[in-house]
């Protein structure tokens, strides 16, 4: 956890410098409009993936000693949807609107693929709407609980990235998880 702060201050770096070099020198993007880039990106790759794999294969682990106790790929793409709203809702300062179960397991009354899909898309949404309150000034907020950001030094761009960071993570996995299925990923069939 101590490398993703490095990892989010990088990838803020990065995106102010993307932006800096747009062709557009005399339109300034905020931090809510980057962010809401990226999360349309990121939605859209990890709902690919979700629709991808059959349904008959989402409770799919990798086999074998070395992957016990890891997370299905239906709990994989729960886990992200949870940790949109769990991180929303910190950058919102609000409870989260859906139950999340335990931990960081999120909606366990979801087991369908449509269903799944329908949650993933809602929390998006979700996260959305709270990346959007990110304004330039960076206001601090109270660091969420599952923030590895040291307490009192969490801000709404900070938790925002986090998530981002988070989400591509599992996407990584689930990447992987489609490939152990003999199954191209729609991002590699171009």
């Amino acid at each position: 956890m101590k490398k993703l702060i490095p990892l989010c201050l990088l990838l803020v770096v990065c995106g102010s410098s993307a932006a800096a070099k747009t062709n557009h020198p005399a339109k300034h993007r905020t931090n809510s409009q980057i962010l809401s880039f990226i999360l349309d990106f990121q939605e859209k790759r990890i709902l690919d993936v979700a629709v991808a794999m059959p349904e008959e294969k989402y409770d799919f682990a990798p086999p074998g000693e070395g992957f016990r106790g890891v997370r299905t790929f239906r709990e994989q793409l729960r886990h992200i949807a949870a940790d949109n709203y769990m991180l929303g809702s910190g950058i919102l300062g609000e409870k989260a609107p859906v139950e999340l179960g335990a931990g960081e397991s999120g909606n366990t009354a979801a087991n369908s693929k449509p269903e799944i899909i329908r949650d993933l898309k809602a929390s998006f949404a979700y996260m959305r709407r709270a990346a959007a309150t990110t304004d330039d000034g960076n206001v601090a907020i109270p660091t969420p609980d599952i923030s590895p950001w040291p307490a009192g030094t969490a801000t709404r761009l900070g938790v925002a990235i986090e998530d981002l960071v988070h989400a591509w993570d599992h996407y990584g996995q689930l990447v992987e998880y489609l490939r152990m299925n003999n199954i191209v990923p729609p991002a590699s069939r171009k």
